[in-house]
């Protein structure tokens, strides 16, 4: 449960959402909301200029979660010690409170020394230790922040990765032994805090035909951290049989990525039908080195760029939930959003 808090406390705390909002999107009424507020200090709505109340998506998975909490027998009282406690703890703290993983033989440095860091997770998976950087990748995840590993861990190795099969450094073998550790430690991220999304929905996905799909991992964890309900389909989504599933999946946003021009045929294909279901409140968005490359294509693909750094398109795509329906996000009861 200690983990499910302080994911919970890591949400982005900026006010967005009316008590209406909030009452639609948590089924919790106004009145238990003003009560818990008064009684328990929980949640900490803002105020707007006109003095109404504004809350964060922190609030609102808070309010969810204690909601949840309710239903399966807690007092609220309780559920509310608990999250002050792990409100208050420092970092160090935080580490203690946590279960403990096996720690590597060699520890990374601590602080902020990330060149080193990355130096030493090179090393093992260049010698085929993979357990020793499975080890180190275990250890950096419980002392940092997940958005900090990805942009300090796993995307400055990307980058290392593809200028060494550029230069012929390293053989196909080892590019694809690389990817599929990073792969595999994004995917396992991702399962590990898919419970605990309460946002808008977001299917993420390559072009017909395209493999290349890390990048569109890191952005879909990203947004997975950011409270997103994120559904990965991965590399190569055709166009064809996917109409229905998209229906009934109603997304808020659809991502599609492509780097190559010899997916572009597919890929625009794909990005029309999708764009023609704008009655199902579909936002298409889109990504892919070929669109720096070939800028032309943008104008071609009826969407919104989010651009090819991860961190800006993060960003982007996280200022859309702003125009997303409140009866999109989440909803704890009919476990779907509603269309």
């Amino acid at each position: 449960m200690n983990e499910q808090i302080k994911h919970l406390l890591a949400l982005p705390d900026a006010p967005r959402y009316n008590i209406k909002a909030v009452v639609q999107q948590t089924g919790v009424n106004i009145s238990t909301l003003r009560a818990w507020e008064q009684r328990y200090g929980v949640p900490r709505p803002k105020r707007s200029d006109h003095g109404h109340r504004l809350y964060s998506q922190r609030d609102v998975a808070i309010i969810k979660w204690l909601k949840q909490c309710t239903e399966e027998g807690l007092a609220i009282s309780q559920a509310v010690t608990l999250l002050q406690e792990l409100d208050t703890l420092d970092p160090a703290a935080f580490q203690a409170a946590a279960r403990p993983l096996p720690q590597p033989a060699a520890q990374p440095p601590g602080g902020s020394n990330w060149p080193e860091i990355r130096v030493q997770l090179i090393e093992a998976l260049n010698s085929v230790n993979l357990r020793q950087a499975h080890l180190m990748v275990n250890h950096i995840c419980t002392m940092f922040p997940i958005e900090t590993v990805i942009f300090e861990l796993f995307e400055p190795i990307m980058f290392d990765l593809g200028e060494r099969w550029a230069r012929g450094e390293i053989s196909i073998a080892e590019e694809h032994m690389f990817s599929n550790f990073i792969r595999q430690r994004l995917l396992g991220l991702m399962q590990l805090h898919a419970p605990f999304a309460q946002g808008p929905r977001l299917l993420c996905a390559c072009a017909p035909d395209e493999q290349h799909e890390l990048g569109l991992l890191m952005f879909a964890l990203l947004m997975e951290q950011r409270g997103w309900e994120v559904v990965y389909l991965g590399q190569s989504l055709e166009a064809e049989g996917s109409e229905n599933f998209l229906k009934r999946l109603a997304p808020a946003l659809v991502c599609i990525t492509n780097s190559m021009v010899e997916h572009m045929a597919g890929m625009l294909e794909l990005c029309r039908m999708i764009a023609s279901l704008n009655n199902y409140r579909l936002q298409l968005v889109y990504s892919g080195s070929v669109f720096e490359k070939y800028p032309e294509f943008q104008a071609r693909v009826p969407g919104i760029y989010l651009g090819i750094e991860l961190r800006t398109a993060a960003n982007r795509a996280e200022q859309l939930a702003d125009l997303v329906a409140p009866d999109r996000w989440y909803n704890a009861v009919g476990m779907q959003p509603r269309m």
